[in-house]
């Protein structure tokens, strides 16, 4: 905590000390109900002290108690695998460790001795399990504890501290939770305290609110104290994303991989490939009759679902080994995504093949219903509007019909394959603007109800982009 010492005085202060200046008044006007000043029997001072305890609750599967923080890094044994917890990222690797099995019993190790952090910000070494537990004890599970969770402070923030005994007035600028709740626990009869405002604070959702005086910082914590989840229960807080509908779709049926982003697409080297998911973990990756067995776990991670898979190191089932979050999903198709620590991006699709086993193609998809422009980028240019009110169809025979109830385009178009490249080829011949799509395609993604399509320029580089939805 950095302290500025300044010839800070209330204005209010000042003007009751030239009416009296005796000691006695000026506490007796500075009760809790003043508008700019706050002392230790305001109510003010508690639901401050109550927003900035420290929160126990990201931590209860390794500590089972949401009124103490067990201080990192810290080493635990999870069902007989020891992990070594260095941030609080990883406290997902104990997660995925219970979550293997549906039906074993999860067992925690804790390797002591570790140090704890109460809700009042102090620390305390804790030798083994008995003083633990005598720690962790009287705590409320539920979410009936008394600290607030829900709202926070955002730092740094100054705050003026004047002492009626010695008359010395201090400016102190908080940088976190820890100094401003001690600021306040710490208070004595003498001090008074207030804030410098503007403030602002952060709820759960990320929304910034920003109160002008003690009457609006009071109501907003009152009225924003119990609007969230806290998770004050001895799970990690990752169990409260569902995944049993994901979990359920996986396990039924077989899956092929339709696009796989990494760096450049790479889709064709999962060509052939027929993927199935089992109960207890279990996932096989087939390719000519050959079986490779892999494991696949479900889970969330801050609020989002995530499919962990591992296929072993064999090219190209290794770019497979990854946490990837669940961008999307039915129960035919599954569209996921990894970022890596350096900001890349991977994409990955698994959709459903045909009846007959084949591998869902664009021609399979495009001749279904109509289609409309969802978006057509010309070097850069966005010119979709072009095709505001058109409708697509494309049959089975290769020929293709443009209409918007008045006029009618007519064109072909076919699916072809140059090496590892699927292409769409389109021609609707010289009318403006359909002339734009007399080309040779590139298939960089595609589902039953979208077609994302683009073409690079051999001269320039510039690329442009074509992408139907159905309707």
């Amino acid at each position: 905590m950095k302290i500025k010492v300044g010839l800070f005085i209330y204005a209010s202060i000042l003007a009751l000390f030239s009416l009296g200046g005796c000691q006695e008044e000026v506490i007796e006007i500075v009760e809790p109900l003043s508008e700019s000043v706050i002392n230790n029997q305001s109510p003010l001072a508690d639901l401050v002290q109550q927003a900035t305890m420290s929160d126990g609750s990201f931590d209860n599967i390794i500590d089972h108690s949401s009124c103490i923080t067990v201080k990192l890094p810290v080493t635990v044994i999870a069902n007989e695998q020891e992990i070594v917890i260095s941030t609080t990222d990883d406290l997902k690797l104990i997660e995925r460790v219970f979550d293997k099995s549906e039906t074993d019993e999860d067992v925690l190790e804790i390797i002591f001795p570790i140090v704890v952090i109460m809700a009042d910000h102090t620390e305390v070494i804790v030798n083994n399990d008995d003083e633990l537990e005598d720690l962790i004890e009287d705590c409320i599970e539920g979410g009936d504890d008394d600290d607030i969770e829900c709202i926070d402070f955002a730092y740094p923030l100054n705050i003026s501290i004047y002492n009626v005994a010695n008359q010395i007035s201090d400016v102190v600028i908080i940088e976190n939770d820890e100094e401003l709740f001690k600021l306040f626990e710490s208070l004595d009869e003498n001090e008074l305290v207030s804030f410098n405002f503007p403030l602002k604070l952060v709820l759960t959702d990320g929304t910034e609110v920003t109160v002008q005086d003690n009457n609006e910082l009071e109501h907003l914590i009152k009225d924003f104290g119990d609007e969230c989840d806290e998770d004050d229960d001895n799970d990690f807080d990752d169990d409260d994303v569902d995944d049993s509908n994901l979990q359920d779709i996986l396990l039924d049926g077989t899956w092929v991989v339709t696009y796989f982003f990494d760096e450049n697409d790479e889709t064709t080297d999962f060509e052939g490939f027929r993927f199935e998911f089992f109960e207890e973990g279990r996932a096989t990756a087939t390719h000519n009759d050959q079986i490779t067995e892999g494991t696949w776990n479900t889970y969330g991670d801050d609020g989002e679902l995530e499919l962990e898979m591992n296929f072993g190191t064999e090219s190209p089932l290794d770019e497979l080994h990854d946490d990837w979050t669940i961008i999307e999903f039915d129960e035919h198709i599954i569209r996921l995504m990894d970022v890596s620590d350096d900001g890349s991006e991977e994409f990955l699709t698994f959709e459903r093949p045909t009846d007959g086993g084949e591998e869902l193609t664009v021609a399979m998809v495009i001749v279904e219903g109509q289609w409309l422009v969802a978006n057509y980028n010309d070097s850069g240019v966005d010119e979709t509007a072009s095709f505001a009110g058109f409708t697509f169809t494309f049959a089975e025979d290769g020929t293709a019909l443009a209409t918007n109830g008045t006029d009618t385009i007519a064109g072909t178009w076919s699916e072809v394959k140059e090496g590892e490249t699927h292409k769409l080829v389109l021609d609707f011949g010289s009318t403006v603007p359909f002339d734009e799509f007399a080309d040779d395609w590139n298939v960089v993604e595609f589902s039953e109800t979208r077609i994302d399509l683009n073409d690079i320029s051999g001269g320039d580089g510039t690329t442009d982009i074509l992408v139907f939805e159905k309707i």
